[in-house]
């Protein structure tokens, strides 16, 4: 029988969580997560970092994505400006067709002051366009697609992006 470990701080309990998302050991991270939040459904670690992103992520990339928005939305209760979450609700958002709430995360990220957000802008502006053009919104979904191609007009990916994206909007919308 493998001997589980233990700890005496919250601080012990979420570094080890980590350390068993990385690895990626889910079911440890997970285990190791609820314990933080049952002793402190409050808990924030010194860098700001809280159970309820990791728990989040866990959810999304196992494909339970309602469970996911729960617990993203958890993690911004604590810190609204949390920029991991807002992106991860955002494309949990996304996935389940709730592309307003989307974009209205997106947005809150592109609003966080450019030398402390960490997602390129590039991406961040791409996901508000695709978000718009789910939606039929063609204005929106040019001008947030023309911004992201000028962020990064050297980057292929993006241009393929850009291409596929204009190619499925009605020429009638293209101005």
């Amino acid at each position: 029988m493998i001997e589980k470990p233990t700890f005496n701080s919250l601080a012990e309990w979420f570094e080890y969580g980590c350390e068993c998302f990385k690895r990626p050991d889910g079911l440890e991270a997970v285990r190791a997560f609820t314990k933080v939040i049952d002793m402190d459904p409050g808990y924030r670690h010194t860098d700001g970092d809280n159970p309820y992103f990791y728990l989040g992520k866990i959810n999304e990339v196992e494909g339970r994505l309602d469970e996911a928005i729960l617990l993203y939305t958890r993690a911004l209760a604590l810190d609204r400006h949390d920029e991991e979450s807002l992106i991860g609700r955002g494309s949990c958002y996304s996935a389940t067709q709730r592309m307003e709430e989307a974009i209205a995360d997106f947005m809150q990220v592109l609003d966080l002051p450019a030398g402390t957000r960490k997602v390129p802008l590039g991406h961040l502006l791409h996901a508000i366009a695709e978000n718009h053009r789910k939606l039929k919104d063609w204005g929106q979904a040019i001008y947030w697609a023309d911004r992201a191609l000028a962020e990064a007009p050297g980057d292929e990916n993006f241009r393929q992006l850009y291409e596929r994206m204009m190619a499925g909007i009605p020429d009638s919308e293209k101005k």
